[in-house]
């Protein structure tokens, strides 16, 4: 994988325009179809992140500058995206496989996440204690990161070693 910061000079950076082929959150990457017919292009979420957006819709516009590494092209700078396919978007998403579906949400905050270990804890109102939450979890819901004080809604489940947070949602209003 190549990262912005690792392009050099002498590397040639092509300005590419496609559409989002699939993208999966929980790999944190996924391929653009290139227009020009060339193969496809890697999406990796931190290219993503660096554009300040989620993760990628289906079939989503993307016009991004690439480089040719080892393995084939890879996105290193979008310049635009747009649209996609809202009804993949819409779709109900996995649960954790503790997951009771008649758990309800409940109100959160984040006490500390380490992206690194790939796992951190939350504090639910209703629960005392901590609540683990994993990074898979995180990924599953079409988040990259959280930070301490985070809110979030959380559907909590007794796992083997106790409470965990088995799905997540941004806290909605109202």
């Amino acid at each position: 994988m190549v990262l912005a910061h690792e392009v050099f000079e002498d590397t040639q950076v092509l300005q590419l325009e496609g559409r989002v082929k699939w993208y999966d959150p929980a790999r944190g990457y996924g391929f653009i179809d290139a227009e020009d017919g060339q193969g496809d292009i890697l999406l990796h979420a931190s290219c993503l992140r660096r554009f300040g957006q989620g993760p990628a819709l289906p079939n989503a516009k993307i016009v991004c500058k690439a480089v040719q590494g080892d393995k084939g092209r890879q996105a290193v700078e979008l310049i635009e995206m747009s649209g996609g396919d809202t009804e993949a978007a819409s779709r109900p998403r996995r649960f954790h496989p503790y997951a009771v579906s008649n758990a309800p949400f409940c109100q959160a905050v984040v006490k500390w996440f380490d992206p690194l270990r790939g796992y951190g804890f939350v504090n639910c109102v209703e629960i005392e204690g901590d609540v683990f939450l994993h990074a898979a979890t995180l990924r599953r819901a079409g988040f990259e990161d959280v930070q301490p004080g985070d809110p979030l809604e959380v559907r909590c489940v007794e796992g083997p070693k106790g409470a965990l947070a088995a799905e997540i949602k941004p806290v909605t209003a109202g």
